[in-house]
């Protein structure tokens, strides 16, 4: 377990044997800009890295459970290694995380929490994956500059109150061939049925 520890360390290497990073373990630790995580860590807890200066991340391939608002106002962060083991990208997750500019969600996803990627104002294309079965309310709201949004689901998910409100430059909503009158039928999904359209074939 890593649990509140010192708030000036710059980088940091966790012990081997840690199975968990616990609630608010490095919150507000503003000079931390890197952080190597030991494969047998399995849950990191909210607010793990709130607030913290990283700049990249790798989750060990054993975590399952990543808290809520664990890399919330990382605004350096860069680039993130979500584990396939993930199932959910709980509430808040990567809320303004402004220099975010790629992200790459695992096949085993079933949602994404409230304002998981708001305020992500560096994202430019994101691709849901087809377990993907809901987004909750402000998932993408305020990613300025997302432009491509892929979901590979044959069956629109559930669309949350304003998902994608202010993504002032969303040009294109990839679907599956078959399922582009059925996502700009969908509610909440004809709000962009002008800009639904097929994945394009390579």
């Amino acid at each position: 377990l890593v649990d509140l520890i010192e708030r000036d360390i710059v980088t940091l290497t966790i012990p081997s044997g840690t199975t968990k990073i616990g609630d608010y373990a490095f919150y507000s630790c503003t000079p931390l800009t890197s952080v190597t995580i030991p494969s047998g860590v399995t849950k990191i807890g909210d607010y793990a890295f709130n607030a913290t200066s990283l700049t990249s991340i790798t989750i060990p391939s054993g975590v399952t459970s990543i808290g809520q608002r664990v890399f919330s106002n990382c605004t350096a962060l860069t680039s993130v290694t979500i584990p396939s083991g993930v199932t959910y990208i709980s509430y808040f997750t990567f809320q303004n995380c402004s220099s975010l500019a790629t992200i790459n969600i695992p096949s085993g996803v079933t949602g994404i929490g409230n304002s998981a990627f708001q305020g992500c104002s560096s994202l430019t294309s994101i691709t849901i994956p087809s377990s993907v079965r809901e987004f909750n309310q402000q998932a993408f709201q305020d990613c300025t500059s997302l432009t491509t949004v892929t979901c590979e689901a044959v069956n629109p998910p559930t669309l949350g109150y304003r998902t994608f409100y202010n993504d002032t430059n969303l040009a294109h909503i990839y679907v599956p061939s078959g399922s582009v009158e059925t996502y700009k039928a969908a509610n909440g999904w004809s709000t962009y049925a002008s800009i639904i359209e097929a994945i394009p074939t390579t």
